[in-house]
């Protein structure tokens, strides 16, 4: 039985809106709103025209032309002598990949992946004494992944920590993401593709970070999806959930539980 199907039975969350979660494409038209969770404290920001730009809790958005929204943070690289976990065998792994794997292969070389069973165990397998694993306190699927991202030289750059939760009613994936002095760019940049229409929210968790959130209307009627994200200046947290229009109050939740989460 594929993960899907086991998904979909328990919890209602079909095939097509969990792949509605891992889209960046963006065709919403509406009014602004703050999120009911956070009204008393939220800011609402929503960038009009083109080539406007704005700060959010360590994020600069350019609204462009005709495809979205791009987004950028700065962030600190960090030394690989601070990272002191097991994850450092990707640096014999990932160079033998590249000697080894067939030209007519679907997989590129420089990525390791390395399966993991909760929180706790990809922080030890990692080594970061800063890393924060958000949490989702009503879990019913909870999948880890560890993907480290090196060169043919065995110089690990990104160490990603992949998380798949399922509520109810709701499908969430979250990416914790590690640069380390390997990295090439001081700024992380991200594209989203689709109607430049979408919104933009922001709000300060209680721990004084400020959250930039974009929601729109996904590509099937009565869908929608919203991309969070946080940056603690040397790793940078996202989280993505789908979900039916009717249960957007619950994928709020998600989202804001996810945030008070990272200090």
């Amino acid at each position: 039985m594929k993960r899907e199907d086991i998904y979909e039975g328990m919890s209602g969350i079909g095939p097509d809106l969990i792949e509605e979660a891992e889209k960046h494409v963006f065709a919403a038209r509406r009014k602004p709103k703050i999120f009911r969770w956070a009204a008393a404290a939220a800011v609402f920001v929503l960038l009009c025209g083109v080539g406007v730009y704005g700060a959010a809790g360590g994020f600069t958005v350019r609204k462009l032309l005709v495809n979205g929204y791009e987004v950028s943070a700065n962030i600190s690289r960090i030394p690989m002598q601070e990272i002191t976990g097991r994850v450092n065998e990707a640096s014999e792994i990932i160079p033998e990949q590249y000697k080894t794997f067939p030209s007519y292969s679907s997989m590129y070389p420089g990525s390791f992946y390395k399966d993991v069973s909760s929180a706790e165990e990809a922080a030890a397998y990692i080594g970061y004494d800063k890393l924060q694993i958000p949490v989702f306190p009503y879990d019913h699927t909870d999948n880890f992944q560890v993907m480290v991202v090196g060169d043919p030289n065995g110089r690990i750059s990104q160490i990603q920590i992949m998380r798949d939760t399922y509520s109810e009613k709701v499908s969430a994936q979250n990416w914790t993401t590690l640069f380390t002095e390997h990295y090439d760019k001081n700024v992380f940049d991200i594209g989203f593709a689709g109607d430049p229409s979408a919104e933009i929210q922001e709000f300060t968790t209680g721990n004084g970070l400020r959250c930039i959130v974009f929601e729109a209307n996904a590509q099937l009627e009565g869908r929608k999806y919203m991309t969070a994200y946080i940056t603690t200046g040397d790793v940078v947290y996202m989280c993505n959930s789908a979900f039916n229009t009717a249960d957007l109050a619950e994928a709020e939740k998600i989202i804001h539980d996810w945030a008070e989460s990272i200090k």
